[in-house]
């Protein structure tokens, strides 16, 4: 079978790489468009990262609306299309009787749909829906990403969702389409056990304690930044064996201004580590002791969420401190801090100094959340879109 990505993610998209590698490895022939409207040095053209045949398509960098048009003219219109077949030529590309076109971001659907309805009629296509997109900040009065659904909705096979809480509404949404799960856990075996396990054991009330944060860091978006540096600022104040790393892109103003203070105040025991590619994040995990994932209680995007870096923090025995709506807090409850919507900043500074000066529950912590994330591995749940290919294209 062949299985055909479109994507417009960020480089090291670890739900993407995943996807690519798992297939991979189940024997698919597997090609790859990628749309890059983001500025970076990667190349145009020819690429593979695991072995599979991709194709890298850069756009012009705008921002602001004026990119939000440019991009929605392109991926509306005939451009797209002609590169993304002129893309798969260069690749060799050649269709068998069966083709899964597996789409990961909703602006891409309507190239999905031109290229299954004129090109490839056989082909199904396959969306797979990271995010609860009617929550999500609107646009000239509008969803974009729900206009792209809309568009597209009645040529999807099947939708794959993150999250069991976001099954119901997303059938209601695709009523014609098959809705499959695969939350966003990590794979097993990238993280080396053996260090984790020593950094748990030797944990005592003499150890530096490294909390860290790597992801979004737009205080304008979702993630509360300021509250994650004033923690920061709080704890590296309060403790001396305290070190904070904070890593990641697209920094407002103000929190690159609070960054440059700690970290002159701070020096060494205050990182800021920019953008951070994909195995330094294990690595840095796996040494830290609490990792932090933090939504705005303001934010219009405060929805249930299967979070990669939640159940990251589990595989490194890193104890999860969290205000957010996440799936299975129930079981996160032994070894996590967890806070509601309206929860105060400083009630929760508080609780984090509390656990600081508890080193036992610390360890225990760690431990307990080493224990749990067995249940959390993508080896458990990637078998989930070949079962939906299946359905799809029983014959294959």
């Amino acid at each position: 079978m062949n299985v055909l990505i479109l994507d417009a993610h960020p480089n090291e998209d670890a739900r993407i790489d995943r996807h690519i590698n798992y297939l991979l490895e189940q024997k698919f022939n597997v090609y790859r468009i990628k749309i890059n409207y983001l500025s970076d040095s990667s190349k145009p053209g020819p690429f593979s990262k695991f072995g599979e045949k991709s194709f890298r398509i850069n756009l012009l960098d705008f921002h602001g609306k004026i990119r939000t048009l440019i991009y929605l003219k392109y991926c509306l219109g005939k451009k797209s299309v002609i590169e993304c077949l002129n893309g798969l030529k260069s690749l060799n590309f050649s269709l068998n009787n069966t083709l899964i076109i597996h789409v990961h971001n909703p602006e891409l659907l309507p190239l999905a749909q031109k290229l299954a309805k004129k090109y490839f009629c056989k082909a199904k296509i396959v969306y797979d829906r990271h995010e609860v997109y009617e929550k999500l900040v609107k646009n000239f009065g509008i969803s974009i990403p729900i206009l792209y659904e809309k568009m597209s909705k009645k040529i999807i096979s099947g939708v794959i969702v993150v999250s069991e809480y976001h099954s119901d509404k997303t059938k209601q949404l695709f009523p014609d389409s098959i809705v499959a799960i695969v939350p966003n856990y990590p794979l097993s075996t990238e993280y080396d056990n053996q260090l984790i396990n020593a950094k748990i054991k030797s944990f005592s009330q003499d150890s530096e304690i490294t909390m860290i944060y790597i992801g979004g860091l737009n205080n304008y978006a979702d993630r509360d930044v300021d509250l994650l540096l004033k923690i920061g600022r709080t704890c590296l104040s309060s403790n001396d064996r305290v070190k904070f790393l904070i890593g990641g892109t697209f920094l407002d103003p103000e929190s690159k201004l609070n960054i440059e203070r700690m970290s002159q105040k701070f020096g060494n025991r205050f990182q800021f580590l920019g953008y951070v590619p994909r195995q330094t994040t294990i690595q840095l995990t796996q040494n830290s002791h609490i990792g932090f994932f933090l939504v705005r209680p303001r934010s219009s995007y405060w929805v249930k969420t299967s979070p990669n870096k939640i159940y990251e923090y589990l595989m490194c025995g890193t104890i999860p401190i969290y205000r957010a709506d996440v799936d299975h807090a129930d079981k996160l409850r032994n070894c996590s801090l967890s806070f509601k919507r309206s929860d105060s900043d400083d009630s929760i500074i508080n609780a984090v100094l509390d656990l600081l000066n508890k080193p036992e529950k610390m360890k225990m912590d760690m431990k307990n959340a080493k224990e749990i994330s067995v249940r959390f591995t993508w080896e458990s749940v990637a078998c989930r879109y070949v079962d939906l290919y299946r359905l799809l294209l029983p014959s294959s």
